[in-house]
C-alpha cells in the first residue's frame, strides 16, 4: 500500500524531471536569479501555469465523457506506425 503524499511526491518529481530545462523553469531560475525574491518568483510562475492550465484541465475533465477512447488508440497506432514506417525510410 502506497500513502497519498507518497503519490504526490512521485507526481512532483516526475513532473519537475519532464518539465526541466523547459523554456519556463529556464525563466524562472532567471527572474529568481535577477530580483532575489525567491517566493514572489515562485507564487507569480504557479499562478501563471494555474491560470493557464486549470481552464484546459476544467473542460477536458468535461469533455472526457464523450471521447471515443477506443478509436482515438487506433488512430494514435495508426499515426505511430507511419511515423515510424516514415523514419525508417529516411
Amino acid at each position: 500500500a502506497t500513502s497519498h503524499a507518497g503519490v504526490f511526491v512521485v507526481t512532483t518529481i516526475s513532473f519537475f524531471l519532464a518539465e526541466i530545462g523547459d523554456k519556463t523553469q529556464i525563466a524562472t531560475m532567471v527572474l529568481a536569479a535577477q530580483f532575489g525574491n525567491l517566493l514572489a518568483v515562485i507564487a507569480g510562475t504557479t499562478a501563471g501555469m494555474l491560470i493557464a492550465d486549470v481552464p484546459a484541465v476544467l473542460i477536458g475533465h468535461a469533455g472526457a465523457g464523450s471521447i471515443p477512447y477506443r478509436l482515438v488508440r487506433y488512430i494514435a497506432a495508426g499515426l505511430f506506425a507511419k511515423a515510424s514506417m516514415i523514419s525508417s525510410i529516411v
